[in-house]
């Protein structure tokens, strides 16, 4: 008799929990430094799974987290009623295109319409944009349509104006970051797009049969440069599917007799007005609202499976304080003075300055939180996080060793009002070691040091003597500068010149 109880399947992380780790990698992004809770650490390692599930559950337990989740719930109410918002100014649009269409009755001509303007301007338009959105849907990034990736942009820039609160904007920045992964925007922004559409066709659809039947008006056409039968043929063909579903529309003989000038009788009012709310039906509502069905369908599929990025800097520092057999037992015997150096990794070394970013590392900085570093955020440049302690320092080498491929080189941004001493050698060697490509020391906070009474230069010449102890190749900037810098312009025009050698 087999007594094993099976083992209970772990619940699927949804898109609310992704997205609330998301956003708490963003925040420690931001700061430069992991939100160090124990239970967080704790419920993380219990939880079970694969590396994303205890990423998740350690999100999802920090105080962050859970304030994060409640402002997501809130971001996404408040995008519903936008996209509510949307559709009613869509359907106002799409009803206000219809009396356009339509027009005023003139008073010498008994509210005459010319069938063909009429069709052109409520479905032409639209027509050429499905023809577009149809066009582009299989390349890498198309299948967004214009529409909705304009209300998506609208909605973000409206949201980073109006949201005020920390745990908002991380949750609408964490939103848009997954939005931009595996096509889920684009299919996003096409769900969005078809709904619009089709509010706008159910606008005008219901405006034409409102006023059709309120007024009376003679459906005529006129044409110069077709002929009439291939005219005929044209309306003919058009109203082969409205005439399928039982709508009527005109034949042959009324087509020709509605030639411009010619009477119409009452009967051909109405297959006339049959006709364009048939072809309004047929070609405007329910294709667009079909395609609205699919791409909300496959956006609410991508956004179930949609998984993290592990391999992001953020997340690969977690890597170390997750796995089960992690436990803090602080220090336990002296530091050793010598410790053994750590085996250099080769990876292949990318050209400087042909789209390998710089990796930095801020080095027991000033005014962490607020330093440049943690915006240096783009194609050039990567930050690894803060190091002031012996977490932080384990949690940027996690990061280090997850990056593929591997960055130009690896920058140490340290601070001038900071004493070099032998825990900043070790640490400059430990990432020599580990980073396996150039490691570059950016000497920052000069004007900081001089506040204090400190000699920036003097300060400068020891910790270009302690960085060349370490194995670096390069110290930066070559002179001390006279005030704080402000950005990573010193490191990118470095990657751009060709090393010099150090002396």
């Amino acid at each position: 008799m087999n007594l094993t109880t099976p083992q209970t399947a772990l619940p699927r992380p949804t898109f609310a929990d992704r997205l609330t780790a998301e956003a708490v990698r963003i925040h420690e992004d931001q700061t430069g430094r992991v939100l160090d809770e124990d239970g967080a650490w704790d419920a993380g390692r219990r939880s079970g799974g694969d590396l994303e599930r205890r990423i998740i559950a350690r999100a999802g337990a920090t105080r962050l987290g859970g304030e994060i989740r409640q402002a997501a719930e809130g971001v996404l109410t408040g995008a519903r009623w936008m996209l509510v918002a949307a559709l009613a100014l869509a359907l106002l649009l799409g009803t206000g295109a219809a009396g356009a269409a339509l027009g005023a009755p003139l008073p010498d001509r008994g509210g005459q319409v010319n069938i063909a303007w009429a069709l052109g301007g409520l479905l032409g338009v639209q027509t050429l944009m499905l023809a577009a959105w149809a066009g582009t849907f299989l390349l890498p990034s198309g299948g967004g349509g214009l529409l909705g990736r304009a209300a998506l942009q609208a909605a973000g820039t409206l949201g980073r104006r109006l949201l005020r609160r920390q745990a908002h904007i991380l949750a609408l920045r964490a939103l848009l970051r997954l939005l931009g992964r595996r096509r889920l925007g684009l299919c996003t922004a096409g769900a969005l797009t078809h709904a619009l559409w089709a509010a706008f066709g159910v606008g005008a659809l219901l405006a034409c049969l409102w006023t059709l039947s309120v007024r009376q008006y003679d459906f005529l056409w006129g044409t110069t440069l077709l002929s009439e039968a291939d005219f005929v043929s044209l309306v003919t063909a058009l109203g082969s599917l409205p005439a399928a579903l039982g709508i009527p529309v005109p034949d042959d003989a009324l087509i020709r007799a509605s030639r411009l000038g010619d009477p119409l009788p009452a009967e051909g009012r109405i297959q006339w007005s049959g006709f364009l709310l048939g072809c309004l039906l047929i070609y405007g509502v329910i294709p667009r609202l079909l395609l609205a069905l699919l791409c909300a369908g496959i956006s609410r599929r991508l956004a179930a499976r949609l998984p993290l990025d592990l391999t992001a800097p953020g997340y690969a520092r977690l890597v170390p304080r997750l796995q089960e057999d992690h436990q803090r037992i602080g220090i336990i015997d002296p530091r050793p003075v010598d410790p053994p150096a750590l085996p250099q990794r080769r990876r292949p070394r990318p050209p400087p300055g042909r789209g390998a970013p710089l990796a930095l590392v801020g080095y027991e900085l000033e005014h962490a939180p607020d330093h440049w570093l943690q915006r240096a955020d783009g194609s050039r440049c990567l930050p690894l996080g803060q190091v002031d302690d012996r977490a932080s320092r384990r949690d940027v080498l996690a990061a280090l060793d997850a990056l593929d491929p591997a960055p130009a080189a690896v920058v140490a941004v340290c601070s001038l009002a900071r004493t070099p001493d032998r825990g900043a050698e070790s640490f400059l060697s430990d990432l020599k070691a580990r980073a396996g490509v150039p490691l570059w020391v950016l000497l920052d906070q000069a004007g900081t040091a001089r506040e204090r009474g400190i000699d920036p230069q003097a300060r400068h010449a020891v910790w270009r003597d302690l960085a060349l102890r370490a194995g670096a190749e390069r110290c930066l900037p070559q002179r001390t500068p006279e005030k704080d810098l402000q950005d990573a312009g010193t490191l990118l025009e470095a990657l751009e010149q060709p090393e010099e050698p150090q002396p």
